[in-house]
């Protein structure tokens, strides 16, 4: 579709595209991962310290299968964020209890891996 419409100025073009839009913008581990933790320290929610243990022991091991490292830095950034959402920061907060630890280790897969949270 984008072909056909590709060069039409003049003309209507079949499909009147304003953007694309990506489903899920999952690209594989590594680039998923240093990108979500900068996005973190970038926004103050997480220390330096936290951000050179994510970087240490989780960026280069897969997102499903962590290390024991990679889950205490997990935790570390997890304590650190409090009940602050990492994936809406401007939006205002939910009044509902404090999160389970469950909800918190699954919390860095939303939106990545959405069938394996049940």
């Amino acid at each position: 579709m984008y072909r056909h419409n590709k060069g039409v100025i003049n003309k209507k073009p079949l499909i009147n595209f304003k953007g694309f839009m990506v489903g899920n913008a999952v690209t594989d581990d590594y680039h998923d991962q240093v990108g979500t933790f900068e996005s973190w320290w970038n926004h103050g929610l997480i220390s330096d310290a936290t951000y050179r243990q994510l970087e240490a022991a989780c960026v280069h091991g897969s997102i499903e299968h962590t290390s024991p490292p990679c889950d205490a830095a997990y935790d570390a950034a997890a304590a650190e964020q409090g009940r602050i959402d990492p994936y809406s920061l401007y939006t205002p907060t939910c009044n509902q209890a404090s999160p389970s630890t469950a909800a918190m280790k699954n919390r860095r897969l939303k939106g990545r891996y959405v069938s394996m949270l049940g």
